[in-house]
């Protein structure tokens, strides 16, 4: 396992090992972040989406239609913790000579059919942040099959340590501020600070992902772990993790069941499953998001943004559908019962008091 500064570094760094560069593409999910896309493109790869259901499932036919005499590698994403379908996706990448990278930085610590998911690509990311709420970090793993000599990369040094502490303290602050009921109007503050507003394109169809979540040389290109970091991470219990992110995620669920206008990504939640959030299908989710930050719940409407250099989403109906109607809710390891049960009653609220957009109808 490969300590990276950030899960965008290691995947930069899986293209460099596994030698992807200027004359190869990468097949990529049509639904995704952005920045897993720039850090591909860092290699001088190009890049071909292909479908992903409002399901969040991959369209195989489609990926393998996709397919060129310049195809390299797919790229693949395990959305929120539930596992994509991998051994026929694993069984054609090797009938074709193809390399399947496997992005698990939704699924840290999660199971699925045959185990641990992460154990199949020929290199698998994983992100400290989104599950352990870190500052930094990325990991990437390589099979044992694999010789590939380890890389230097640059140790990250003090300033990330420093910046490490600011962002436990800055948890720690946001805490207190909750106990005044102060944290809904800073989220909600937050949102309207210039570097955390999109800005759409000339036609306002795809508004652009935040300029940060684009790859920075600089930044994000062969940097390593802080040693902390990893003694941190090591120090972390997964069954405890994965228990309560599953005992918050039902809670939730279970409270938003049947509400009209909301319905749940996934009807089940399968056994060993570790929910990174709560993704919801929301028929007026930007109502919704800026309501619910205003009660101090961080509802995300996720992957909003669009990468703008590669993509024609033109292409991609249902992609855009998600990034227009996907939110988020909240189901971290830290939250107690206290939280679990202020978060499923506001929520309940919100989503009856907001209503559906009759322009928008859900999946039936």
């Amino acid at each position: 396992m490969i300590g990276t500064f950030r899960g965008r570094s290691a995947v930069a760094l899986a293209c460099r090992l596994l030698g992807i560069g200027p004359e190869h593409e990468v097949l990529v999910p049509s639904y995704n972040c952005g920045t897993e896309l720039d850090a591909v493109q860092h290699s001088g790869a190009g890049i071909v989406g292909y479908r992903v259901s409002r399901r969040c499932e991959i369209d195989l036919a489609d990926l393998i239609a996709r397919r060129s005499g310049r195809t390299r590698a797919v790229y693949l994403i395990h959305y929120f913790g539930w596992e994509q379908p991998m051994e026929e996706l694993r069984r054609w990448c090797d009938d074709q000579g193809l390399l399947l990278i496997e992005d698990c930085a939704l699924a840290l610590f999660s199971r699925g059919s045959s185990g641990l998911i992460g154990r199949t690509g020929d290199a698998v990311i994983f992100s400290l942040p989104k599950t352990l709420g870190f500052y930094h970090g990325g990991l990437l793993s390589l099979p044992q099959s694999r010789t590939i000599e380890t890389p230097r990369l640059t140790p990250p040094g003090f300033p990330t340590l420093l910046m490490e502490i600011r962002h436990s303290a800055l948890a720690l602050t946001l805490r207190r501020l909750e106990s005044f009921g102060l944290y809904g109007a800073l989220l909600s503050a937050r949102r309207h600070l210039p570097g955390n507003r999109r800005t759409p394109d000339a036609d306002g169809a795809f508004p652009h992902m935040p300029a940060d979540y684009y790859f920075n040389p600089e930044i994000d290109a062969d940097r390593g772990l802080h040693p902390q970091a990893w003694a941190v991470a090591g120090s972390v219990s997964s069954a405890e993790t994965v228990c309560r992110r599953r005992a918050n995620y039902l809670r939730l669920a279970g409270a938003l069941d049947g509400i009209r206008g909301v319905e749940l990504l996934y009807q089940q939640l399968p056994e060993g499953v570790c929910p990174l959030s709560l993704p919801l299908l929301v028929s007026n989710r930007d109502a919704c998001v800026e309501a619910l930050m205003r009660r101090g719940i961080p509802a995300l409407p996720w992957w909003a943004g669009f990468h703008q250099n590669g993509v024609d989403w033109s292409q991609f109906p249902e992609a855009c559908w998600l990034k227009h109607n996907l939110l988020t809710l909240p189901v971290h390891q830290e939250l107690d019962d206290r939280h679990s049960d202020y978060l499923a009653e506001t929520a309940a609220q919100v989503f009856r008091s907001t209503g559906p957009d009759p322009k928008t109808p859900l999946l039936k």
